[in-house]
């Protein structure tokens, strides 16, 4: 037993052996490469064919063209608020569009003093790119102006020079940033009196868009009975019969304010379709043209800002908006 256990072990020295004799010359080997020269992925200078068959330089990949985004900026009064809330439902899902608030409730052209909306848009504009301008603006206009000292009349001739001249400056002060404008025509009113007064708001509205090269979107159709007069009650852009106008027979339920806001995104949609609202931004803001301020302050009994008082059916009251559609 003793002589087969030692020639067992004198078998297993030999094979030991054997296999270090020949595995240390490959190692050796192999760190003696490795000391000359480090490793290489690829054999030195060999190129692809298809890089070299021309002198010139290979092709750059084009970057993928992203769509357009567009800030839509909504201006004006509490109809402004509104408009802003029924125009960002119905485009929320357009990811081109970012709709922006920039509207204040109790504003107007008439009362430059207490609120400047032509130093508004350049501050505004300093802080956001306006791609798209949508304007809502009149319902707190119906008061006298004042300028130089004078006191001018609703409607009457040196009103309505001082109101349009207003008008183009503010409207100049917006094309110069580089936006489109899209400007909204006032609804159809339940007051006879306030309606009439809206009608001849809208005509200077018209007007001056004619004049300005801007575009004035109808609301014509928009929460009225067959013969076109006001009515409360009527379908949604769903097709559905809703409330659509507040209690105050000025401003609208959410499902009113989403028919404003489908009409205007039909206008800006057509135009962005058709190639013609391809809008330039300005480098800088140009300074905004001198407004003439009024001197002579206005009793306070004759403001009319917003006289339905804040309770719900307010466009700027969202309590009252309840589900979204």
């Amino acid at each position: 037993m003793q002589a087969r256990a030692a020639k067992a072990q004198e078998d297993q020295a030999w094979r030991l052996a054997l296999m270090a004799g020949l595995v240390l010359p490959l190692l050796l080997f192999w760190w003696a490469s490795a000391a000359a020269e480090p490793l290489q992925l690829t054999p030195v200078r060999v190129e692809s064919a298809a890089l070299v068959d021309s002198d010139e330089p290979p092709p750059v990949a084009e970057k993928p063209v992203q769509s357009r985004r567009y800030n839509v900026v909504v201006m004006g009064d509490s109809l402004g608020d509104g408009t802003w809330a029924g125009l960002y439902h119905v485009l929320r899902q357009d990811k081109r569009f970012t709709v922006i608030k920039k509207s204040r409730v109790a504003t107007g052209f008439s009362r430059a003093d207490y609120y400047d909306w032509n130093a508004a848009v350049r501050e505004i504009a300093a802080e956001t790119r306006i791609d798209i301008a949508v304007v809502v603006m009149g319902t707190n206009d119906r008061q006298p102006i004042v300028e130089k000292g004078k006191r001018h009349a609703l409607f009457e001739p040196g009103w309505r020079e001082i109101y349009e001249r207003r008008v183009d400056q503010f409207t100049a002060t917006l094309q110069a940033t580089g936006a489109r404008i899209y400007w909204l025509e006032l609804p159809v009113m339940r007051s006879p009196r306030f309606g009439g007064d809206m009608a001849q708001f809208n005509q200077i509205f018209e007007d001056r868009a004619r004049a300005n090269g801007v575009a004035f979107v109808s609301t014509q159709g928009l929460a009225t009975d067959e013969s076109g007069a006001y009515t409360a009650y009527g379908a949604d852009r769903f097709g559905r019969t809703r409330l659509l106008r507040a209690e105050d027979g000025i401003h609208f339920t959410m499902p009113g304010y989403e028919l404003l806001g489908a009409r205007m995104a039909d206008a800006i949609l057509a135009d962005i379709e058709s190639g013609y609202a391809a809008v330039r931004v300005a480098e800088a803001v140009p300074p905004v043209p001198e407004v003439p301020a009024a001197v002579e302050s206005v009793a306070r009994e004759s403001f009319v800002y917003d006289t339905s008082g804040r309770r719900p059916g307010r466009s700027d009251d969202w309590r009252w908006t309840g589900p979204v559609n």
